[in-house]
């Protein structure tokens, strides 16, 4: 089966995500979508700080930052870096502890194939107490995730 480039880079995002964590930016969330047409996946970070939420849209982001339908180089590590430039005044914000949804991001992550890609909702799917996957599987998520979008 071919790879599907589209689907291979943005997942990246969710590994950039990963290794934010592991920079100590715990209190990064993810907030996956589709797009109302179903054809395109959306990402969106999330802060929680002190009850305020703050966001960026990060699939725009990474468009801007790869060629998103081919074949690219760039390590984790160095899309991450230019993340961290790109948004230091967000990334400041999410400097904390959060074991309990880095743990749980790290499982979801490791269900995944190489170029499946979970949302948590759309316009014909609701947020509920898991995500689906465009490899049509569920992935539980925390009590109460739902919250968050």
């Amino acid at each position: 089966m071919e790879l599907n480039f589209y689907m291979f880079n943005m997942q990246k995002l969710l590994f950039i995500v990963q290794e934010l964590h592991h920079r100590g930016y715990e209190k990064v969330r993810v907030i996956p979508s589709l797009s109302n047409t179903g054809l395109a996946w959306r990402c969106s970070l999330i802060c929680t700080d002190d009850d305020r939420k703050e966001s960026i849209p990060a699939s725009t982001w990474i468009q801007k930052v790869l060629k998103i339908g081919e074949e690219s180089d760039e390590s984790i590590k160095d899309l991450t870096d230019v993340m961290e430039r790109d948004y230091p005044k967000f990334f400041k914000k999410c400097l904390g502890k959060n074991s309990l949804y880095t743990e749980w991001y790290s499982q979801m992550l490791k269900s995944l194939e190489k170029d499946e890609l979970p949302y948590a909702f759309a316009d014909y799917f609701g947020p509920t107490n898991y995500w689906k996957t465009s490899n049509n599987k569920k992935i539980y998520t925390l009590p109460n995730e739902e919250q968050y979008y």
